[in-house]
């Protein structure tokens, strides 16, 4: 019901505004991605991964159709903090960023893990056994870094933008530990031709769901209409199904 209510709101909503607001919920709407696979990334020039999916199954439901541009994460934040009607995908949804966005979520939840060789030999019960190892890999920007920070760890090793490299890293030796979201720490293991059984999950940090971050300026409507069109992909299953695909090998 709550999802037929929002599609008459949204139907209405875009047949007044559309002519003469440019953020309507029909019009102008700018998509982000950043290089996150297997959630998103770009391949022959196409947007792709689990989230991605995810996203043209809600504008299928909507019957809308925007572009999907990949960007760097810190200019992907950037773009959403204007004044235009935009969203970045996929995010965490943490304290600090509440206010600073509009959500639609969650459109997976994973969790955050410690990678290790599977041969080093580390044991990691609690954070102060990982704070004592020497380098850690992780990304600038990324919540896991921050939340590594806000934690007290000095022995951080952070890539500019991307996590591509880490895994690579980690078997030459250069990291100690590699944290990661697991579904993303195997599939770029496997990109970069290290198979999943030469790592290790030492320690879950949390569970990180991961979300759409809406402009403020993005009409209400549409990001009503947009959780209410999520929500049914969650209710009939096409959700599940979604990252099904992507999280079997």
């Amino acid at each position: 019901m709550l999802f037929v209510i929002s599609m008459a709101i949204y139907a209405l909503s875009s047949s007044d505004s559309m002519a003469d607001s440019p953020t309507s919920p029909v019009s102008g709407l700018q998509l982000y991605i950043s290089e996150y696979p297997p959630f998103c990334f770009t391949e022959d020039g196409q947007a792709k991964g689990l989230a991605v999916d995810v996203v043209r199954e809600i504008m299928g439901e909507l019957q809308v159709d925007f572009p999907i541009q990949s960007v760097p994460w810190k200019r992907g934040l950037k773009n959403i903090s204007g004044d235009g009607a935009s969203a970045l995908f996929t995010i965490t949804r943490t304290a600090e960023r509440e206010p600073l966005f509009k959500w639609v979520g969650p459109i997976t939840i994973s969790n955050l893990v410690f990678f290790s060789r599977r041969d080093s030999g580390i044991d990691i019960k609690t954070l102060a056994d990982a704070r004592q190892v020497d380098h850690i890999g992780t990304v600038q920007g990324y919540s896991a870094e921050k939340y590594l920070l806000g934690e007290g760890f000095k022995n951080l090793v952070s890539n500019a933008g991307s996590d591509k490299t880490n895994p690579t890293k980690l078997i030459k030796g250069y990291l100690d530990l590699w944290v990661s979201v697991d579904v993303v720490g195997f599939y770029l293991a496997r990109q970069e031709g290290i198979k999943p059984s030469q790592l290790k999950i030492v320690y879950e940090l949390k569970k990180q769901p991961k979300y759409i971050a809406f402009s403020l300026a993005t009409p209400d409507e549409t990001v009503l209409a947009w959780q209410s069109a999520l929500d049914h992909l969650r209710a009939d299953g096409r959700l599940d199904n979604i990252a099904l695909r992507w999280m079997t090998d």
